[in-house]
């Protein structure tokens, strides 16, 4: 398999089935259907959304255990491909503007501290200063200092700390600043962006291995600094929500597909490449009425402040979902099923990294809806069967694109291409003849129909 391309094929959008919202429970529902009818964005693009949103606010609080008896995040690394027009930036400010608004008290609350911490240091220090001094004119008089170094200890001890800025949403990372991002113990960082160059080309993705290892759930990441530091964080967790462009995407993949795909970072996504929605996006004398977003933001909200408060309190610990006995039957079944398409010539064999994965995908998903919808007890059939229709979505459509028995030769490509051309620039504009040397000159560099 030639992994570091992706197919330049167009998607052939009629074969691509409507996006799986009503798997999703009910507040999450409607707010997705709210967006898609007031947004007249693909299906898949708001779908994918709501889900990047819901890992972001929970995983740092949850942890789902598995029916075989592992203890893993709910974080969800999700990747759309959608071209420029598609709207893929109204959507991620709707249904992420809960998120960015809790980043951003977070930063005006480390102002002040900082402020605080500034005056208090300055204090610490005249203090300190103040016992040295005394320190050294007893030492040159002969007397005696005993005192005056338990006071120096003493104060030691109360030395102001430096407040962190912790922020949840992330883009340009280098290796360390990722390590500094989740350093302690906790910490919970997403990788967001509706403008995929920003974290294709930011750096983080130079290190597929320790996004690998904080999307797996390391219970320790260690980096050493060359003065002999090292930055330590325990129980991190991490996930990454990434819209981009087609081109952008392949840009990368031409560089670095096959350390992403061998690495098996590809494997740990959900991938979607929806159709588009444009030319069917109509606009009506009606002004737009949020009903339902707002629910699923206060949901969002809630789980953030929990969140900070567990962290401010110091020691985090998780609470762990689990599967009821039903579940966990249902769930063996599911493995199984998958096992059986491994093999050679079978559905799966040619996305064995993706399918060894997605069962674990699955049970993330379902501990994702089991908290966000509040449910008690131990998660449900009915839970894991809605997260199964979900990611047995994004399983054919990393097959879709990624699967070299799914890519279409590149002549087809390029006719597709010419097709798409001669419409827009003859066709739509009622002329039934179009110049060949007019055509080999300016295809395929223009894109829109003179008038």
């Amino acid at each position: 398999m030639n992994a570091n391309i992706l197919p330049t094929f167009v998607p052939n959008t009629s074969s691509i089935p409507p996006y799986p919202l009503k798997a999703f429970h009910l507040i999450s529902l409607e707010a997705a259907e709210e967006i898609h009818r007031i947004v007249q964005a693909p299906d898949a693009l708001v779908g994918m959304s709501i889900i990047s949103a819901m890992s972001a606010a929970a995983q740092g609080l949850i942890d789902i255990r598995l029916p075989t008896g592992q203890v893993r995040p709910v974080s969800c690394n999700l990747m759309t491909i959608a071209e420029s027009g598609e709207r893929k930036s109204p959507v991620e400010s709707l249904v992420c503007k809960p998120i960015y608004d809790f980043d951003e008290l977070r930063a005006k609350k480390y102002e002040s501290d900082l402020t605080h911490y500034h005056i208090e240091l300055r204090f610490w220090k005249a203090v300190d200063s103040g016992i040295r001094r005394q320190i050294t004119r007893l030492v040159q008089k002969g007397g005696a200092v005993d005192e005056l170094h338990d006071q120096l200890l003493d104060n030691a001890t109360k030395m102001p700390v430096k407040p962190r800025l912790r922020r949840l949403i992330r883009q340009i990372l280098s290796e360390k600043a990722i390590m500094e991002a989740i350093q302690g113990n906790g910490e919970s960082i997403v990788l967001m962006t509706d403008e995929g160059e920003v974290i294709l080309k930011g750096g983080a993705m130079n290190h597929t291995g320790l996004l690998n290892k904080g999307w797996d759930g390391a219970n320790l990441l260690s980096f050493d600094r060359g003065d002999h530091e090292s930055i330590i964080a325990r129980k991190p967790r991490m996930m990454i929500s990434v819209m981009v462009q087609q081109t952008i995407l392949k840009e990368f993949l031409d560089r670095h597909g096959n350390v992403a795909r061998g690495s098996g970072h590809w494997a740990r996504y959900l991938v979607g490449w929806p159709a588009s929605t444009q030319g069917m996006r109509f606009m009506f004398y009606e002004e737009a009425v949020w009903t339902h977003l707002p629910v699923f933001h206060a949901r969002v909200t809630e789980l953030l402040e929990e969140y900070a408060r567990i962290v401010a309190a110091g020691e985090v610990e998780r609470t762990i979902i689990e599967f009821s006995d039903e579940a966990k039957k249902r769930w063996i079944d599911m493995v199984n099923n998958v096992e059986q398409m491994l093999k050679p010539c079978g559905y799966l064999s040619d996305i064995k990294d993706f399918a060894s994965k997605s069962m674990e995908i699955v049970g993330r998903m379902a501990g994702l809806f089991h908290c966000f919808s509040k449910q008690e007890g131990k998660i449900s059939v009915d839970t894991l069967e809605r997260a199964l229709a979900i990611v047995k979505w994004h399983m054919d459509e990393f097959k879709r694109i990624f699967s070299p028995q799914c890519s279409v030769p590149e002549v087809q490509v390029n006719a597709q291409a010419l097709e798409r051309y001669l419409q827009s620039q003859y066709a739509s504009i009622n002329f039934t003849v179009a110049p060949k040397n007019d055509v080999q000159k300016r295809w395929p560099d223009t894109t829109e129909p003179e008038v």
